[in-house]
């Protein structure tokens, strides 16, 4: 908002000025003595130069103070609204009619978008449901298979309808977390009670690779929603279980500081790249390791992330290529999570 910037907008009053100032100069000279009356028509030019200028610097100060802020809204992409000229001009008028006019699209948009997305989750809610029906049946017949004692046939067929069950609950979850909000309850949890019931749900995954499984010192309450904190530890054993080798070992253990509770999930399996490590998190990211198992589908770890950034938990990771790799849930105490909830 320079001041080069408002004489170009204003070049054209400015010229009618001078134009206006030119003919009354010659009018001047050619109708009085000129020897009597140079030194009168120069202090004229000069009063009126100086007016020009007062009313040049209050129009550029009235320009700047009408425009400035709105401008630099727009440069910072902050909300505009606030910062619509107030003044009665037609210029000023049509910004704040423009901008009106756009907020009611955007707000369309935004409902007609809602409305697609309501319209999506209620179909990937309803077709969860449906297809649990199927996979109720097919466990029916592990069970039966497993009555006719055909044993190596029901733990293949048991492994993979568990496989299609939790990538079934997976999509739901998804589904619901962009409505995360609609489906929260913050309540006191026993971390204990919440790992062993993972670990009961999907204690097929460590019975058929072998996995040697370490619990200790659990015995603590935590503050968090309990549907959504299970299927982010859900996730993450499954994963353990999912890239350690046969006879592998996994090791969950809790500890507390003054500020939190934290959940370790330790495996010594094939472990994370270097180079992937930062990504782990990113939507629909595989990595080295996803390539190799084939069984990845990128969501899972993004899907934990959006839930504890929601939650006002934190998830970290570590991990050495062909060694380990221990994931850390921060769980945050009462007052904290109330602290960083209020942020």
């Amino acid at each position: 908002m320079s001041i080069f910037k408002y004489l170009k907008d204003s070049y054209k009053p400015i010229l009618y000025f001078f134009l206006l100032i030119l003919i009354m100069n010659l009018i001047l000279i050619s109708s009085v003595d000129l020897n009597k009356s140079l030194l009168d028509i120069f202090y004229l030019n000069l009063i009126f130069f100086f007016i020009s200028l007062v009313f040049l610097a209050i129009g550029y100060a009235k320009w700047r103070s009408t425009y400035g802020e709105l401008k630099r809204a727009i440069e910072l992409g902050e909300d505009i609204d606030s910062f619509a000229p107030n003044g009665n001009r037609l210029e000023q008028i049509l910004i704040r009619e423009i901008i009106g006019l756009k907020n009611r699209e955007k707000l369309r948009e935004t409902e007609e978008l809602k409305e697609n997305l309501e319209e999506i989750n209620d179909y990937i809610t309803k077709w969860v449901h449906e297809v649990k029906i199927p996979l109720s049946v097919c466990e029916l017949m592990v069970d039966k298979l497993e009555e006719e004692e055909l044993y190596d046939l029901s733990k293949e067929l048991r492994q993979e309808t568990e496989r299609i069950n939790f990538l079934v609950n997976q999509v739901l979850h998804m589904s619901r977390a962009s409505n995360y909000s609609q489906d929260f309850i913050v309540e006191e949890v026993n971390l204990s009670s919440l790992v062993k019931n993972v670990i009961k749900n999907n204690m097929n995954l460590f019975i058929s690779k072998k996995i040697e499984l370490g619990i200790d010192n659990l015995d603590f309450n935590i503050f968090t929603d309990r549907k959504w904190a299970y299927y982010v530890i859900e996730q993450i054993i499954n994963n353990a279980c999912k890239y350690v080798d046969s006879h592998g070992k996994v090791e969950i253990h809790g500890e507390e500081t003054d500020e939190s509770v934290i959940l370790t999930i330790w495996d010594n399996g094939m472990g994370i790249p270097e180079k992937d490590i930062g990504r782990i998190f990113d939507r629909g990211f595989t990595g080295e390791n996803g390539r190799k198992t084939s069984k990845s589908t990128g969501m899972g770890l993004y899907i934990c992330k959006k839930i504890a950034d929601q939650l006002n938990f934190s998830i970290e990771v570590s991990s050495q290529v062909s060694k380990y790799t221990e994931f850390k849930i921060i769980f945050y105490k009462l007052s904290d999570y109330l602290r960083v909830t209020k942020m």
